[in-house]
């Protein structure tokens, strides 16, 4: 009788690791852990994520970790996403890679109250097959006069420390990210932004994908699962990147895109424009605290006084699209402080900044090269906008440098050393000859920028130590702004 039921115990371990084991086997629904974004963060907020196949899916949620809510997602496919041509690597030819469909689920979360913590869980529905993810949580926006945190970052790009940099970040635990561009190298390359089977990585960038950087949560980091990003698009949130290099496809207008970026943060963009002459833009209010993202960078195919020039697409000269409403949109906030976001630095040690961002014509006395009568309009437009209607402070990217100007009253920061960095230590001041309050490239850093009572105060922060061991992580370096 003993070994009867002895037996029969074992034959039911069997089944139960079986059963186990087929559970673990079944190919997990989704691509991403959920990300969150919104135009209106104090009353709404956007659950996003990418899945495999067309699926179905809810956000659970509400004030306590019981849940309580829920609302259905919406189904979007994101097209333009390639595989690569071989495990081995890319082709250079887009069309040459194989099309990779991507779903992306968007649950709004509508009516929630400011300043309040909301707790939620994403579930994946297909067929009989249901993925139940992780709880999380996020907290809307204050109202005004109450405090709140944010971090300035930008170029990410798959660089080196970046995910080292991001996680110092998000165990920092603010509120949002302000995200001055460059998310990846290129955009429709799938591999660059979380793991596809059978899609090559480069073996030293195999960790360092978009979404794995920005959705670690070990050692109680909190980074997109827990708070919305507001991102501008930088020059390589173009779809295909052969625009920087190839100059017949540069003057084609049809060759423009920002399809894959709109689409992964399609509720920053709800009209989804993607080519030139759409809106790039969008604005989004914080407590008290108005925040404007524009569409400013540019490509060099050409050298930079070699006609036809360096191209910007999005004009920002006086009377166009972007700066009108620009103008519009600074005018009648109402918000205690005002903050832009762009890509292209407003000031920048380098040689880059001697080329004015404006059309350039060709020389009346040597048709080869170019010539900027127009002027820069970043200098020229943009900055005594930021000055007349009170700009607390810009950021911006590009050149994966720490610098920070004090100009007219308004901070300019490029708050952007996450990997590699382009600054050369003879690298020429800006044409206007105003230098940096600060200067720092020898290590990784973020900026830490908190609202209160005192008023706006910002800190860089060292977030890695490099070869040169200068300093220690966690490491205050610019205190005064």
């Amino acid at each position: 009788m003993r070994k009867l039921l002895t037996l029969a115990t074992l034959v039911l371990l069997c089944l139960v690791m079986t059963t186990a084991s087929a559970e673990q086997a079944a190919p997990s629904l989704i691509y991403t852990e959920p990300y969150l974004l919104s135009l209106h963060p104090d009353s709404e907020m956007n659950v996003l994520w990418l899945t495999r196949e067309p699926t179905e899916g809810y956000v659970e949620y509400g004030p306590t970790p019981a849940l309580g809510s829920r609302v259905e997602a919406k189904l979007h496919e994101i097209k333009g996403f390639r595989t690569s041509a071989t495990p081995e690597g890319y082709d250079p030819d887009p069309a040459n890679n194989p099309e990779l469909p991507v779903y992306q689920l968007i649950a709004k979360l509508e009516g929630l109250p400011s300043g309040q913590v909301v707790y939620y869980r994403a579930t994946t529905l297909q067929g009989e097959q249901s993925q139940v993810g992780k709880r999380y949580f996020f907290k809307t926006a204050t109202q005004a006069g109450e405090a709140f945190d944010f971090a300035l970052l930008s170029d990410m790009q798959m660089k080196v420390k970046t995910k080292e940099t991001m996680h110092f970040l998000g165990q920092q635990h603010k509120d949002f990210i302000l995200f001055a561009g460059d998310l990846s190298n290129t955009p429709w390359k799938v591999g660059e932004w979380f793991d596809v089977e059978g899609c090559w990585q480069a073996p030293a960038e195999a960790d360092r994908t978009f979404f794995e950087c920005f959705q670690q949560d070990n050692d109680n980091s909190r980074l997109m699962q827990y708070m919305p990003i507001f991102f501008c698009p930088g020059n390589h949130e173009v779809d295909d990147q052969r625009v920087m290099t190839d100059k017949e496809m540069a003057v084609n207008d049809d060759n423009w895109s920002w399809s894959i970026y709109m689409q992964l943060f399609r509720p920053l963009y709800p009209d989804q424009e993607y080519g030139v002459g759409g809106k790039h833009w969008y604005s989004a209010n914080y407590g008290d605290m108005h925040i404007s993202s524009i569409n400013v960078h540019r490509w060099q195919s050409w050298d930079g006084f070699e006609y036809p020039s360096w191209i910007t697409k999005d004009d920002i000269s006086p009377d166009s699209a972007q700066v009108q409403w620009l103008n519009n949109d600074l005018s009648s906030a109402s918000q205690k402080y005002k903050w832009v976001v762009m890509h292209w630095h407003m000031v920048n040690r380098g040689d880059d900044a001697w080329f004015p961002v404006s059309t350039a014509v060709a020389d009346p006395q040597d048709s080869a090269k170019a010539i900027y009568p127009g002027g820069d309009y970043c200098w020229d437009v943009l900055r005594p906008m930021y000055e007349a209607y009170g700009v607390n402070g810009v950021n911006y990217g590009h050149s994966h440098v720490y610098e920070r100007y004090l100009i007219n009253g308004v901070n300019y920061i490029e708050a952007a050393t996450i990997g590699n960095n382009y600054r050369a230590v003879n690298d020429p001041y800006h044409p206007s000859g105003i230098q940096p309050v600060v200067e720092e490239n020898a290590f990784r850093s973020v900026m830490l920028v908190r609202v209160d009572e005192n008023g706006m105060n910002a800190r860089g922060i060292q977030a890695s130590v490099e070869d040169n061991g200068v300093g220690y992580i966690g490491r205050e370096f610019d205190g005064e702004c």
